[in-house]
């Protein structure tokens, strides 16, 4: 079966679950659409105090369904995606409210640019945090998403992860800046209400500030110019290897020079 994104209203609070359970919560376009479509929506709300973003199964959320990057064969097409997954990030960011993300087991790829575009993120001991593209498919990532994680992580342990494909774990990502707190799995529902009750105390206007000032500043690095960084890598010979050789379950043979077309 198709992913999907749950949805959940209660009162004030909007709780977003993404779940594609058979392929760790791999996100697909459709599922990118109801983020943006829901966050939008969201954003129009004075009632909503809160955004909380999660994960079915056991995971918080992957990278991008492999069936839906098998879909860009060319250098233009990667431009086109990563457009998409831009105005997602930014429907995130135009949030006048908190977003909370609940992490749990796998957040990588996709998932660790929510988390990081995410306002306050608490994670079980299990979680573990990366975005091994590098390694596995040989796309890249948005320039909005590693300043995140260069401000989050730092720009040291941001350009191991990257440019090793290796993977971090709760403690480390705490002590880095990207985690709020580490919750058991057990006290984690209780941790999200609390925080999401100190929210509740706070005056809506100076949350909303706090939230239009960061905005703001996210929006330096997105005016850089990207897309012939994108034509390159989508284009290359690499992320064609890196698609066939994740759906053929083996080992990708990076090395090729850029496909000329």
């Amino acid at each position: 079966m198709a992913g999907d994104v749950l949805i959940d209203r209660s009162a004030d609070v909007l709780t977003l679950t993404v779940s594609n359970p058979t392929r760790r919560n791999a996100l697909t376009m459709k599922m990118y659409a109801t983020i943006e479509r829901e966050c939008l929506d969201a954003a129009a709300d004075p009632r909503l105090r809160a955004v909380v973003l999660r994960g079915a199964a056991g995971h918080f959320a992957g990278g991008t369904d492999i069936n839906d990057l098998r879909d860009i064969t060319t250098g233009e097409l990667g431009v086109q995606y990563e457009h998409e997954m831009r105005r997602v990030q930014q429907a995130l960011l135009d949030l006048r409210v908190p977003v909370i993300a609940v992490v749990q087991g796998i957040c990588v790829g996709g998932g660790l640019v929510y988390a990081a575009l995410s306002d306050i993120v608490l994670c079980t001991p299990d979680a573990r945090f990366g975005s091994p593209i590098a390694r596995t498919i040989g796309n890249t990532l948005s320039a909005t998403a590693l300043a995140r994680l260069y401000a989050l992580l730092g720009r040291r342990l941001t350009t191991r992860l990257l440019m090793t494909g290796s993977l971090i774990d709760a403690e480390t990502a705490r002590d880095a800046g990207l985690v709020t707190e580490i919750v058991s799995s057990d006290n984690l529902p209780a941790a999200v209400e609390r925080t999401i009750d100190a929210i509740r105390h706070c005056a809506p206007e100076s949350i909303a500030s706090f939230k239009e000032l960061e905005r703001r500043l996210d929006h330096a690095a997105a005016e850089i110019p990207v897309d012939d960084i994108y034509r390159r890598v989508y284009g290359s010979a690499d992320f064609a290897e890196g698609v066939r050789a994740f759906l053929n379950k083996r080992t990708p043979r990076f090395g090729g020079p850029p496909d000329p077309h």
